[in-house]
């Protein structure tokens, strides 16, 4: 039996939940905070379960969610990102058409389960994320750093 948890990503809290493959609740949507601390309380809750049987989903949502990520793939959890046009022709599907963090947390995870190739971020995924935001931040160093160049002040 898969268990499939959806994670609702937001910047200071975010919200989990857990159904079976069978669609059964196994857990209530609960909130956690977007720190070690939560981060923790998440893998408490998850415990009881077989680690290689969770399947675990959230929405891209910038960079809100990406230490949460980071710290789930090291704890060897499998971690899907899933892109949010997926989770919102389920949620148009959902007869009740509430947005709540609780309720998102539900579409999330159903999304999973529909889902027929899963794709799941690996160390390497990890390490592009790292290069992309030092690249960034590389980047962004040298327009602090370099003036922009008036491009007549090379002509003859």
């Amino acid at each position: 039996m898969k268990i499939y948890v959806g994670i609702d990503i937001a910047k200071l809290n975010h919200f989990a939940a857990a159904i079976s493959s069978d669609g059964e609740i196994i857990l209530e949507p609960f909130k956690f905070t977007n720190d070690a601390d939560g981060f923790q309380l998440l893998v408490s809750k998850l415990e009881s379960f077989d680690k290689n049987s969770i399947i675990i989903g959230l929405e891209s949502t910038a960079h809100y969610g990406d230490n949460l990520v980071r710290y789930l793939v090291a704890e060897f959890y499998q971690v899907c990102v899933l892109n949010p046009i997926k989770t919102c022709q389920m949620r148009k599907n959902n007869i009740r058409k509430t947005k709540t963090d609780k309720v998102d947390t539900f579409v999330i995870a159903k999304t999973l389960m529909m889902q027929d190739d899963l794709r799941f971020v690996s160390f390497y995924d990890l390490d592009m994320m790292d290069l992309d935001y030092f690249g960034a931040l590389s980047a962004e160093n040298h327009k602090t750093t370099h003036p922009i160049e008036n491009p007549t002040d090379n002509l003859c």
